[in-house]
């Protein structure tokens, strides 16, 4: 994981740097969004790949329940064999790779926790943000000498979130603790300390705070710890989170299950009905699991979510376009080789009946008649 997480951290690094460049304040949120939207686009084609395979199976799922039916009760080695060639006949019919529905979410699931782990803690992958809490942290050790004693009291919080102990005597160590902390930490430790230390200290975190804040909120906060502090509006950042899974789910899913229905018959109907069933569960399910993640993960995660969520409603819609594109040419071939199969067809039929003998008329007459003298003459001899 760690390569890939300094992969994406590289990633989000640079663009960082790019939009501080244009916008000193908001960076942080902007840059996630951005981040969001390039690693989208990098996932297009495995996202184009589940859903055409997604839609292939749907398509074919009549012909493989005749398959499935016609080798129902026959379990020799030779029938399973034909069944496993039908089959993968079908598969290459379609042009679909049941794997390739799979393989994109073994892939994204490793990339999704490497963008959790970049997006938990930017100050590990982003040099300017890293700097400032490096600078605030020198501030720290030469204004505020019992700092140590005054940070005591974060030190549970901080470390059960990062899972990591840290030496406040080391500077790395120190802006590393520090980027950890909230905005209600801040305004509790700032309270603790007066004179020039709060002043040239509450100067140095400004820069920060301008880097961080985003919609009136800090990334590193969490909404949890919003409410607590007596501001309920946080609770829209769930609340957006959820219901965009919710729409993006939803959307997803409706192509699949309008292309299962319109492939289904009497024989799958039972089929298309769990599956559906399944997908009505897991819209809800979802949703409802990403808000509670949102509730007590820093906001900056949950404009990840949202963002991503709101980009991948266009891209379906783009890649829907794409596979639905290519089923149509698939469908005129499909076509074409009905159209040169029943050709085909009547070529042959013709050929058999050219080559089936047809007496004439006359030709049977004079048999029968000659068959009548015969059998007549023979009469004749046995009554004699």
């Amino acid at each position: 994981m760690g390569i890939i997480n300094n992969f994406f951290g590289s990633m989000l690094n640079a663009i960082f740097e790019g939009v501080i460049a244009v916008s000193p304040e908001y960076t942080l949120g902007i840059a996630i969004i951005v981040f969001t939207l390039v690693t989208r686009l990098l996932l297009t084609p495995l996202q184009l790949s589940q859903q055409r395979t997604s839609r292939g199976m749907s398509r074919l799922q009549p012909e493989m329940q005749r398959i499935q039916n016609k080798y129902k009760n026959k379990k020799d080695q030779e029938s399973q064999a034909q069944y496993s060639q039908e089959v993968q006949a079908l598969y290459k019919k379609y042009k679909i790779n049941p794997v390739a529905g799979c393989l994109p979410l073994l892939i994204q699931f490793p990339i999704i926790i490497a963008l959790f782990n970049v997006l938990r803690e930017p100050a590990v992958y982003i040099k300017r943000l890293g700097n400032e809490y490096t600078n605030i942290a020198q501030t720290m050790m030469e204004k505020v000498p019992d700092y140590q004693t005054l940070l005591e009291g974060f030190k549970k919080a901080v470390t059960s979130s990062s899972r990591q102990q840290y030496d406040l005597t080391q500077t790395e160590s120190l802006s590393k603790f520090l980027s950890h902390l909230n905005s209600g930490q801040w305004k509790e430790f700032l309270s603790k300390i007066s004179g020039d230390a709060q002043t040239v200290l509450e100067q140095t975190l400004q820069t920060k705070q301008n880097v961080e804040m985003f919609f009136g909120v800090n990334l590193v906060d969490t909404p949890d710890m919003l409410i607590k502090s007596g501001m309920w509006l946080a609770l829209l950042v769930p609340l957006i989170s959820g219901a965009s899974t919710f729409i993006f789910s939803k959307i997803t899913m409706a192509s699949t299950t309008s292309m299962q229905k319109t492939a289904s018959d009497g024989s799958n109907n039972a089929q298309a009905n769990t599956t559906e069933s399944m997908m009505k569960t897991m819209n809800i399910m979802m949703p409802v699991m990403t808000a509670m993640f949102a509730y007590t993960m820093p906001i900056g995660l949950s404009v990840y979510w949202i963002a991503g969520n709101i980009i991948m409603m266009g891209q379906q819609w783009f890649v829907n376009k794409i596979v639905i594109r290519q089923e149509k040419i698939l469908d005129e071939q499909f076509k074409k080789q009905e159209e040169v199969a029943q050709v085909a067809k009547k070529v042959i039929k013709k050929k058999v009946i050219k080559k089936v003998p047809v007496q004439k008329t006359s030709d049977v007459e004079n048999d029968t008649t000659q068959n009548n003298d015969i059998n007549g003459n023979n009469d004749s001899k046995d009554n004699q």
